[in-house]
């Protein structure tokens, strides 16, 4: 016997408490795709992206510490395990070949920072926020959900991607979706912050001087 269709009412019911129910995951979207947002809408300068994304970091981590999250919990004291770092340099690796063919076929006129000047705040401070952000903080929230971890995977890629909007590139997005896909997989295996964020420095570092980012 076919079992009968639940009501419209319900169908609608259902999905805006789920809505409700992960507010504070949407609620801490919009908030890491505001200065992106901004810049694409005229109201913040393109040149001011990272001292943008590093004060909502520092916001974020500040408003972790105020309720009470501990460094272990942000994956910023995790003990040291070697297969941790091995993965993530596989992967690394894995990226970068990826990353290098796609400059062959795929070459871009973007201008590029001066590295030595940005290379020091893009390997110890940026890159570390952006996976406390993108990373361990959607991680402590989905937990608190309980939402699974495919779901906390597919939000974590999906919001890094969307930080990049500033860019008006879709291959930049497609790219930052699919890394953030194995970051975010490898930040859910080992908990620990800092070979995800090692990987972020390596491969970001090796898409500005390939000048594809």
């Amino acid at each position: 016997m076919e079992r009968p269709k639940a009501p419209v009412y319900y169908t609608a019911m259902t999905a805006l408490r789920r809505i409700h129910d992960s507010w504070p995951l949407l609620g801490f979207a919009l908030l890491l795709l505001a200065p992106s947002l901004a810049i694409r809408c005229g109201l913040l300068p393109f040149d001011m992206r990272f001292e943008a994304l590093l004060a909502i970091s520092l916001l974020c981590i500040g408003l972790c510490f105020l309720a009470g999250y501990s460094i272990a919990e942000l994956g910023l004291h995790a003990p040291w395990v070697a297969r941790h770092w091995l993965g993530c340099g596989v992967a690394t690796l894995g990226i970068g070949a990826a990353l290098y063919f796609e400059s062959l076929y795929f070459p871009t006129d973007r201008q590029q920072p001066d590295w030595m000047r940005f290379a020091p705040f893009y390997v110890l401070i940026s890159s570390p926020c952006q996976e406390l952000v993108c990373r361990a903080i959607p991680k402590l929230i989905a937990d608190r959900l309980q939402i699974s971890g495919a779901n906390y995977v597919l939000f974590s890629a999906a919001t890094f991607s969307l930080m990049h909007l500033a860019y008006g590139d879709a291959l930049l997005l497609a790219n930052t979706f699919f890394v953030g896909l194995v970051w975010a997989t490898a930040y859910r295996l080992t908990r620990n912050i800092w070979p995800v964020a090692a990987s972020h420095a390596a491969v970001g570092s090796l898409a500005f001087w390939l000048g594809i980012a």
